[in-house]
């Protein structure tokens, strides 16, 4: 047998909840099953296949009482060749094959276009019958397998959430197949072998004759029917407009609205920050570099390297490892200035501060221009705004990756509404290229990113600190080809020097940012 190192442990506490502990010395290399233990759960998965006639994907758990329990049971639809003959068998078919081997996830026979997904964006183009192709076997691409012919995936388990849903769905899967992205040319037809762990070019008529194909497997069970009259109350969004006097918890139908409510209400009580908290005005700290600057710094805990007395903090006075990085974003290249507008764009801003009074200067608030951020030596969020776009960054960075995070966000503009989107998900591509999972909603990006080194996590935050500065009135020609790909390719430029630790300039933010 082999038992495997553990360094961490989860416990569940009365009071706490699920905690989780570091593990070391020689209980991280003790077994967490007794020998009785483990021969009990392979007793009872047995009994599980002898009663339902074949193999089972089972979940259970040992209880504070010692004894097992059976928290999951449902059919494998395994997936082992059924024998070397599969993979010997030879076609008259004069297809030719493009890979071969990987890890069988789910058998079956599917031909379709390639379309690779790399991102959740492409979710919403996946094509009905479709092969889908991608570097990794997220759990979150089974949204589309419904719709998707095959499965071929460079990276993953065959008993990953992915697997489990093809096989459910009885959509041929293959993983563990190295290249596919290159070799699988997008739009082209292929035909994947589920068994014979092999893809061929263009569809191959033989194979699809002889594969049985049948009903998925959900469709008219119980669950299935459970789940479509649940969905009813869980999928539609009655609650559109936030602007509207019906945007009320009470109007809330579905979850769905729930959800719609609570993350409208939290992003706004977000960039309310300072409208409706009247601490900073007392405790904050206004950042000086050899002038008084727009931004404030509360420190919640240890994020000054000690007391700070008066009413300004120094750059040098500051411990806090992501502030210190979003700065050195911020400050990395010398903001030029809006970009040369043309006559439509001009025309876009004006018509917009004339129609939406929250554009206006002479109406904005003496926190308008304020930037806030709340710091701990390893922890912060800002809450920003730079003209008319309005950004939040809140982050940890630590020497624990799993518990390292930074999530962004940002909206707005002072164009038109399609030239806003349009730079949102500009911003968004740049983002997703960087490892950010990111999310365009109208003219809003949210965007996050989990789990990577302190090194890593501070040279992402840099790169948010240059996009809140340089992003800033790019609206105004995301419609005019010439003037944005200027702006792109030296924004892109910009970006690979600052993560190759050379940006142009290193200076401060304006003061009057």
């Amino acid at each position: 047998k082999e038992v495997r190192v553990k360094e961490r442990a989860f416990v569940c506490y009365p009071q706490e909840g699920v905690c989780r502990m570091d593990v070391a010395g020689e209980r991280a290399s003790m077994a967490s099953l007794t020998e009785e233990q483990a021969l009990e759960l392979a007793r009872i998965a047995i009994r599980l296949e002898e009663h339902y006639g074949g193999p089972q994907d089972v979940e259970g758990a040992i209880g504070p009482d010692g004894c097992a329990y059976v928290l999951q049971c449902r059919p494998l639809q395994q997936m082992e060749p059924s024998g070397q003959e599969v993979l010997d068998r030879q076609w008259e078919s004069s297809a030719r094959v493009l890979l071969a081997w990987g890890a069988t996830a789910s058998p079956g026979v599917g031909a379709g276009p390639v379309f690779k997904v790399e991102k959740d964006a492409d979710l919403l183009r996946f094509p009905q019958g479709a092969v889908l192709v991608s570097h990794q076997a997220l759990p979150r691409w089974a949204a589309v397998l419904s719709r998707a012919s095959a499965v071929v995936t460079e990276q993953g388990s065959v008993t990953g959430h992915l697997a489990n849903v093809a096989r459910e769905f009885r959509v041929p899967a293959l993983m563990g197949l190295s290249k596919a992205m290159a070799v699988l040319e997008q739009g082209k037809i292929v035909t994947v072998d589920g068994e014979a762990r092999r893809v061929y070019e263009g569809r191959v008529r033989e194979l699809l004759e002889q594969a049985a194909v049948g009903p998925p497997m959900m469709e008219g069970s119980p669950v299935h029917s459970t789940l479509r009259a649940v969905m009813a109350h869980v999928t539609p969004l009655n609650l559109i407009d936030p602007d509207s006097p019906f945007f009320r918890p009470e109007r809330c139908q579905t979850l769905h609205d729930i959800t719609r409510f609570a993350h409208e209400k939290s992003v706004e009580e977000m960039f309310n920050f300072g409208k409706l908290h009247r601490f900073p005005e007392r405790t904050s700290k206004q950042l000086l570099c050899d002038v008084p600057m727009q931004w404030w710094v509360l420190d919640l805990e240890d994020g000054f390297l000690g007391e700070v007395e008066g009413r300004f903090v120094r750059l040098e006075q500051i411990r806090s490892i992501p502030m210190l990085a979003l700065w050195e974003g911020i400050t990395a290249v010398p903001w030029e200035g809006p970009p040369p507008v043309d006559a439509r764009g001009f025309m876009s801003v004006m018509v917009q501060a004339t129609a939406n009074p929250a554009l206006d200067p002479s109406m904005q608030s003496p926190y308008a221009n304020r930037n806030y951020f709340m710091i701990s030596r390893n922890y912060c969020s800002l809450n920003s705004r730079f003209g008319f776009h309005f950004s939040g960054v809140e982050t940890l960075v630590g020497e624990r990756p799993p518990e390292n995070y930074i999530g962004f966000q940002f909206k707005g503009g002072a164009a038109d509404f399609p030239r806003r989107v349009a730079r949102a998900v500009f911003v968004a591509d740049i983002l997703r290229g960087h490892g950010f999972r990111a999310e365009v909603k109208e003219d809003a990006v949210f965007a996050r990113l989990d789990g990577g080194e302190q090194a890593i996590m501070c040279q992402r935050l840099r790169l948010l600190g240059y996009l809140i500065i340089h992003t800033r009135q790019l609206d105004m020609v995301m419609t005019n080809p010439a003037s944005f790909n200027r702006q792109r390719e030296k924004i892109l430029m910009d970006l690979e020097r600052l993560r190759s630790g050379s940006p142009r300039n290193h200076v401060r933010a304006d003061s009057s940012s």
